[in-house]
């Protein structure tokens, strides 16, 4: 069982006081009784050495037994005395016979009759100690005359028992003072110890400890604020430091996540990443889901084999081990079954990524249904063309001229529609590069936004960082912007401003235009309201009248563009001029600048089919406005785009 350190240290404190206390009460109980020993065998051997002394000043006096009797009689009524003794030695018993109570009973006694002091102290049946002392006594020349011996042999002994009890008494008093005394200052110390370990070590500890959860519920704001003047408040200062860089850790990481999580939202394609172990989608964007027609929480449980066909399954598995195994994905032709059950063809690039020790597959899908459906149409008319040539070819048999001509038409019609597909393809192709770019620019601008977070305004590289950043954003900008124009159908109609859909083709081909020593002009409203259509196919119509005003212009000129509003009845129009300083258009060809596959440049491999400003008419059209051509007073060709304001909210 695990304690807290609270209690660990009353536990430690405690059992510390409790062995001092314990040493200190052994230490005051053996010092009391070799206090008391010392003080009792001092005592008997006082009273031994007196004994001694009167007994051999009586026998020099001439006084017999009686006389020693007497003295021991004399000794035996002082307070504390236990017992007295004499002991005769065995020259003194052949003398003069053996007496029962002189003779030695135990070891002490038959130790002195050797000639050595003996000591001891017992305790007594009553409880108390007793201190005895065992004294010999030696023959001295004056002693010769009465008894039979040699100087220095021993004649006898003197036993002296001294009671300890009064001492005891006095002793045990003592101890009890003591004890309470010193109990008392330890008990305060204790206290003392405890008060402050709790108010210098346990609160700190606990105020670390309650920080330390507050950090790991993800309060980083919290602080611990510890001011005790020592290591602790140092180590709380560390700790609120760490705080603020793990909360400031936490915002860049969240800002960092919330632009990769819009970055994929954003998307036009699906992305969707597998978990190779369990075989299921552990991840998809917005655009996934409006693919497959399920949610992302029905995509987290389903797996491929739920959403290709079984006749593409096997292929579909055998390009995953490929990707597995090279590490990176390449284009593969699909088919996705959607949730309403009909199939949408799709091309898929795919990688493999390490995520926390887990590999995944991040697979990217991108409908080509409508470039499938453009092919089909295009076969389709190559066929109604041909079709219609070869019932034409019969109906003017009668004239090679009208013959010559319908057929020189079917092929130019085919060059051009095979060139229309090449373009589309091309489109695709760029479209996929932007996608491509769009990682690496995301990192290049996360990058640069911490670096630039990190770095000193005043510092020289920040300038250089800015840069950078600014060179990143544009070509975001500019990839967006050819997205855009390549899959203008995607978007469908919706507000969107004139403005922006001119100053957006510009960025995309305006490198082109200055190439050629052309000067754009540019008077913009500002306040010009938005219009209803797809920004795509506008940027479609304003690169097509770019294009004829380049080469209007022979590689150098100015092209004027000006926006502005105008009113006509009820209607509000939004309204966009582009003026070139070319030739201008010829009063002849007036009538049929916007005919299908009129022009005036030269024909040939693939380019100047004569389909741009026919297109462009149809779309103006198709959006509720007009596009006129005319030729201004100053010289050059005017091209003129009207469309009807928004009137929506």
């Amino acid at each position: 069982m695990r304690l807290k350190l609270s209690k660990s240290f009353i536990f430690l404190i405690g059992s510390v006081l409790l062995a001092g206390i314990s040493a200190l009460l052994y230490f005051d109980y053996r010092t009391n009784s070799i206090l008391l020993e010392e003080v009792g065998l001092g005592q008997a051997a006082k009273l031994a050495n007196a004994i001694s002394d009167q007994l051999h000043t009586a026998m020099r006096l001439g006084g017999g037994r009686h006389e020693n009797r007497a003295i021991i009689e004399r000794f035996s009524n002082i307070d504390g005395i236990e017992d007295i003794r004499i002991i005769h030695g065995p020259s003194v018993d052949r003398q003069y016979g053996v007496e029962l109570d002189e003779v030695p009973t135990d070891a002490l006694d038959m130790k002195a009759l050797e000639g050595a002091p003996a000591l001891n102290v017992v305790r007594s049946q009553n409880g108390y100690m007793v201190a005895r002392n065992v004294m010999p006594s030696f023959f001295e020349k004056s002693c010769l005359g009465c008894h039979v011996g040699r100087p220095g042999d021993v004649a006898g002994a003197v036993s002296v028992s001294v009671s300890m009890k009064e001492y005891e008494r006095i002793v045990a008093g003592h101890s009890v003072k003591f004890f309470i005394g010193g109990g008392g200052i330890l008990i305060m110390t204790s206290l003392v110890v405890l008060m402050l370990v709790h108010r210098r070590l346990l609160e700190p500890l606990e105020k670390l400890r309650v920080g330390a959860l507050e950090l790991a519920r993800g309060r980083f704001g919290h602080r611990v604020g510890i001011s005790s003047g020592d290591e602790f408040e140092e180590l709380g200062d560390a700790f609120d430091s760490m705080a603020a860089s793990l909360s400031a850790a936490s915002e860049d990481l969240s800002e960092l996540g919330g632009k990769y999580s819009r970055l994929v939202d954003m998307a036009a394609d699906a992305i969707l990443l597998r978990d190779i172990e369990t075989g299921l989608y552990a991840e998809s964007n917005q655009a996934a889901s409006v693919l497959s027609g399920y949610t992302r929480d029905e995509l987290m449980k389903m797996c491929p084999a739920d959403l290709f066909p079984l006749s593409k399954l096997s292929e579909y598995n055998q390009a995953v081990l490929r990707w597995v195994h090279d590490e990176k994905g390449f284009l593969h032709d699909a088919m996705v079954i959607k949730k309403e059950g009909f199939l949408v063809p799709v091309e898929i690039s795919a990688s493999l990524i390490e995520i926390k020790g887990k590999k995944f597959i991040q697979e990217i899908w991108r409908d080509v249904s409508e470039r499938k459906g453009l092919e089909e149409t295009i076969r389709r008319q190559i066929g109604v063309l041909e079709e219609t040539v070869r019932v034409r070819t019969s109906e003017l048999n009668s004239s090679l001229k009208e013959l010559e001509e319908a057929y020189r038409r079917l092929k130019s019609s085919e060059q051009k529609l095979i060139q229309s597909a090449k373009l589309i393809s091309l489109g695709e192709m760029g479209a996929g590069i932007a996608h491509e770019l769009n990682s690496p620019l995301a990192g290049i601008l996360s990058i640069t936004e911490v670096l630039l977070s990190r770095t000193p305004k005043d510092d020289r590289n920040y300038f250089l960082f800015e840069k950078v950043k600014d060179a990143a954003v544009r070509s975001k900008y500019i990839i967006l912007d050819m997205l855009t124009y390549s899959k203008p159908s995607r978007e469908g109609f919706a507000p969107i401003y004139l403005n922006e859909c001119i100053r957006a083709t510009l960025t995309i081909f305006t490198s082109e235009i200055k190439t050629r020593s052309i000067e754009i002009s540019e008077c913009f409203d500002p306040a010009l309201p938005r219009v209803f259509g797809n920004k795509g196919q506008i940027m479609e119509v304003v690169l097509n009248i770019l294009k004829n005003a380049r080469d209007a212009m022979a590689g150098s000129g100015t092209l004027f563009i000006s926006t502005c509003t105008v009113e006509e009845g009820a209607g509000k129009y939004a309204v966009a001029e582009f003026r070139d300083t070319g030739p201008g258009i010829t009063p002849e060809v007036m009538d049929s600048i916007f005919d299908p596959f009129f022009t005036t440049k030269e024909k040939g491999g693939g380019h100047n089919i004569g389909l741009g400003l026919s297109i462009s008419i149809s779309i103006i059209k198709e959006h509720g406005g007009t596009l006129e051509a005319s030729n201004s007073p100053d010289g050059g060709a005017v091209f003129r785009v009207r469309l009807p304001v928004y009137s929506g909210v």
